[in-house]
């Protein structure tokens, strides 16, 4: 009996008010099943476990229950608009955490009071690695939600996200993640996950600090105004960690990641800054205004950066010699660079440069197998486009397309002036 008939059936029942005891047994035990089916909800909704919503009552407890009923049932709970204020938890294995909070970006001319979001969960206590911590959790969703951590703390992350020896397939998607004194997202030798249409901003650390994470999927997000980098791998070990940790971990960069249609914009030291890494897909994204390089790549293997837009990044860095820059790519093997367009922007109105920064385009050294060619690069940066410190093995550096801008220094500092008619690098 499938259950469309089934739920016929009931519906007769109800409507003749027939004896139930005069069907076969095996049927009654079906029907019971599909009613008990019908009367479990589908969201396990956080305040019927005593959430209150209010920025300022402690829901921890109306949480942790939420989250124990889903384990055993349906595995998600639903967060309606509201500020639910916890400590940091621990989030387990299969379960959704949901909400919609249709957050957007600022609050412009005082327009919107609602940007930060309907639906947020915000930190009373800052003392724990992560606000949301899913070491070991796997298959683990949270979607839709606004993370606030205030600040609090010396270093908490907003999520975290480690194995322990399978692929962990978590998900986040459609959040802002804000406010944190750590990362906005901490992987630590996490492996396999995916993270989709989030904004990762005004966080302490990185938005994204992908140091041992591996095997993952970064799409559609926005990495912005974070006070280190958007995207980040160390490429070693902290000082401070035990060799226990050391040990287990023993990846320090960060590898196989699609890094598709983001943008990443406005981090006070750089953008994409990437050490010891491998097997990375920059593709499709906007690598905007950094106060650092858009992306700083060294000591890693087999990358591909194509297809992206770069500009005006490197930003007050102009005493900061190779740091004023757009693209830096030292020490790596196997890595392209590709059909990218470079632009300074040098007449931007929307903040005041001090310098004509960015001074370099692509900075290289020490290269093997690597192909940096067909770069679009009208007035990328204002002193050289490729700067080659050499030391390059097997390395092809050509038809990079730079046009110098026109830069006049004057007392009050510079200024853009009109077309320029020669270059100064036509062979790279």
């Amino acid at each position: 009996m499938n259950r469309f008939t089934l739920l016929l059936f009931i519906s007769t029942l109800t409507i003749t008010n027939l004896n139930a005891t005069t069907f076969k047994e095996g049927c009654i035990d079906e029907m019971n099943n599909t009613i008990a089916i019908i009367k479990t909800p589908a969201f396990l909704n956080v305040k019927d476990f005593g959430a209150v919503g209010d920025g300022k009552t402690d829901d921890t407890k109306a949480v942790l229950k939420a989250i124990k009923k889903a384990q055993k049932t349906e595995g998600t709970v639903y967060f309606p608009h509201g500020n639910y204020a916890i400590h940091p938890i621990k989030v387990p294995s299969h379960i959704t955490l949901l909400g919609y909070s249709a957050w957007s970006y600022e609050n412009k001319g005082g327009k919107d009071k609602d940007f930060k979001g309907k639906t947020t969960i915000s930190a009373l206590s800052g003392n724990a690695r992560a606000f949301l911590d899913l070491d070991d959790s796997r298959g683990t969703r949270i979607l839709g939600l606004t993370l606030d951590g205030k600040n609090l703390g010396k270093s908490m992350h907003g999520i975290y996200a480690r194995n322990r020896g399978s692929e962990q397939y978590i998900c986040i998607e459609d959040c802002r993640i804000n406010y944190f004194s750590g990362s906005g997202i901490k992987l630590e030798r996490s492996w396999v996950f995916s993270i989709r249409k989030c904004l990762i901003m005004f966080n302490d650390q990185h938005g994204i600090d992908a140091t041992g994470g591996y095997d993952g999927w970064i799409i559609d997000c926005q990495l912005t105004a974070n006070k280190l980098n958007g995207l980040y791998a160390k490429g070693s070990e902290p000082e401070d960690m035990p060799q226990s940790e050391i040990d287990a971990i023993r990846f320090f960069g960060t590898a196989s990641i699609m890094f598709t249609a983001n943008r990443v914009e406005w981090n006070k030291t750089g953008g994409i800054v990437l050490n010891g890494s491998n097997s990375m897909q920059i593709t499709g994204c906007s690598i905007d205004h950094n106060f650092g390089p858009g992306i700083e790549l060294k000591n890693s293997t087999s990358n591909t950066i194509t297809g992206n837009i770069f500009r005006s990044n490197g930003v007050e860095r102009e005493n900061d010699g190779d740091m004023c820059s757009q693209i830096i790519i030292k020490n790596s093997k196997g890595t392209s660079v590709t059909g990218n367009s470079l632009w300074g922007w040098f007449n931007r109105k929307e903040a005041a440069f001090s310098a004509p920064y960015p001074y370099y385009g692509i900075i290289l050294k020490d290269l093997e197998g690597c192909v940096i060619s067909q770069n679009a690069m009208y007035h990328s940066s204002s002193k050289e486009g490729v700067l080659d410190y050499g030391g390059n093995i097997s390395t092809i550096i050509t038809q990079n397309a730079y046009v110098q801008p026109n830069i006049e220094m004057t007392d009050n500092g510079w200024i853009l002036k009109g077309r320029k008619t020669e270059t100064n690098q036509n062979k790279k």
